[in-house]
């Protein structure tokens, strides 16, 4: 834990207290603090909201698997005890949804899994990680993780051709004692042998105990998604959020505005019937996700190799090339935005990988969320804009007569997003 984290206000109580609050009552047992050693004080004191609180101090560094594994120690005569790891940046807005998340963890917990809890998110934000899970969660039962990418890791192009899913990791788990030890001896043997000579090593100062110094220094600063998590074999995933409405208050709002007779809406979706009527026109632009299903067994002669383009917005990527078709990948920054200049041929599908995109059509603004899609009408000239905090990543195929037809506006063409500070 950072300071941050214990930073608080008058009469307001700080982030982890709030954590420690939202984590006590009948069905917790006392919980377990790991901080590091300059944060001993604050800790003890805002520990005090919870009675029967205990903490181990790390030497100097924080180390979150390191961490993790030595509260793990300390319960390791309770080996079928269920643990709630959960960082000290958690913040649960709606106590029912962790209840309801709980409830559907736990039986997944006693029979061996390690579950992970994570959330939709409306910005461009992977917390801990991202879980990439082979369906959609649905009334929060838990469902098998794919493969867990840590927080520096991009996802791969492959997820879109599977139909994968994403989760934003938070940082807690639900397991039982036995099983996290196994992994970490399994997964991460390094860590798990230091950790436990720097506990068998402790020392007390005060209430709290103080993990050696000697050994706990020489431990690798790893998160437990990159030491044990994305090696395990039996992870599921319980999403948070399950009445996540952000689509719906979409959905309502799009509504609102073709009842009140809003006309870029209704020009937007008349260009794409028209489109669909004229398809006989374009042989190529029947049906664009049969496009993305072709290239996973294309040859590797069938399209170019990577070329990728540096600019102030971002990067613009050119993945694949071939006859009648290109797909490209943008990354755009936090807070810019890119005028794409008008193409011929057929319609632009554009899949958002990673974030939240503004995607401007003439007076009308559509927000496109992390794993959907849009389809913007030929001929059209448009602008994609990041409102979130962290880079955007589309998938843009674009399939016409001629190769590559739409292009990337250059510097001057660039306009900032309106209303991002």
């Amino acid at each position: 834990m950072t300071p941050l984290h214990f930073e608080d206000a008058p009469g307001v109580p700080s982030r982890f207290e709030r954590l420690l609050t939202a984590l006590s009552g009948d069905v917790f047992a006392p919980p377990l603090v790991v901080a590091t050693r300059d944060c001993a004080t604050v800790a003890t004191r805002q520990a005090q909201c919870v009675a029967g609180s205990s903490l181990i101090l790390e030497p100097e560094q924080h180390k979150p698997a390191a961490a993790v594994l030595s509260a793990l120690m300390a319960l390791r005569d309770r080996p079928h005890a269920l643990v709630v790891v959960a960082p000290a940046s958690a913040d649960f807005a709606d106590a029912q949804q962790l209840d309801t998340a709980l409830c559907h963890a736990i039986p997944a917990a006693q029979r061996g899994e390690i579950v992970m809890l994570g959330q939709r998110r409306s910005r461009a934000y992977m917390g801990h990680g991202l879980l990439e899970v082979a369906s959609a969660p649905r009334s929060s039962a838990p469902v098998s993780v794919d493969r867990v990418l840590t927080s520096d890791r991009q996802p791969m192009l492959s997820g879109l051709f599977h139909g994968n899913h994403h989760l934003c990791g938070l940082g807690i788990y639900v397991a039982r004692v036995d099983t996290l030890l196994a992994a970490y001896k399994r997964h991460a043997s390094r860590i798990f042998l230091a950790v436990k000579n720097a506990a068998q090593r402790a020392s007390r100062i005060g209430e709290a105990t103080l993990l050696e110094d000697r050994t706990y220094r020489r431990i690798k600063t790893l998160s437990f998604e990159r030491a044990v998590a994305q090696k395990a074999d039996n992870l599921v995933a319980v999403q948070l959020d399950v009445d996540w409405s952000v689509h719906a208050d979409w959905d309502r709002d799009r509504d609102a505005e073709r009842h009140s007779g809003g006309q870029d809406l209704s020009a937007w979706e008349a260009d794409l019937a028209a489109e669909r009527q004229a398809a006989g026109a374009h042989p190529h632009a029947a049906d664009m996700m049969s496009v993305y299903a072709s290239l996973v067994e294309a040859e590797a002669g069938d399209a170019l190799s990577a070329h990728s383009d540096e600019h102030d917005w971002g990067r613009k990527e050119t993945l694949a090339m071939g006859p009648g078709f290109s797909l490209q990948r943008l990354l755009v920054n936090p807070g810019e935005s890119v005028e794409l200049c008008a193409g011929d041929g057929a319609a632009e599908h554009w899949v958002v990988v990673q974030g939240a995109a503004l995607i401007t059509l003439g007076n009308h603004v559509r927000l496109v969320w992390e794993s959907q899609s849009a389809r913007v009408p030929a001929g059209r000239s448009r602008r994609i804009e990041n409102p979130g905090s962290a880079p955007l990543q589309l998938i843009q195929l674009h399939v016409s007569a001629l190769p590559d037809t739409a292009h990337v506006a250059d510097r001057a063409g660039i306009v900032p997003p309106a209303g991002v500070a």
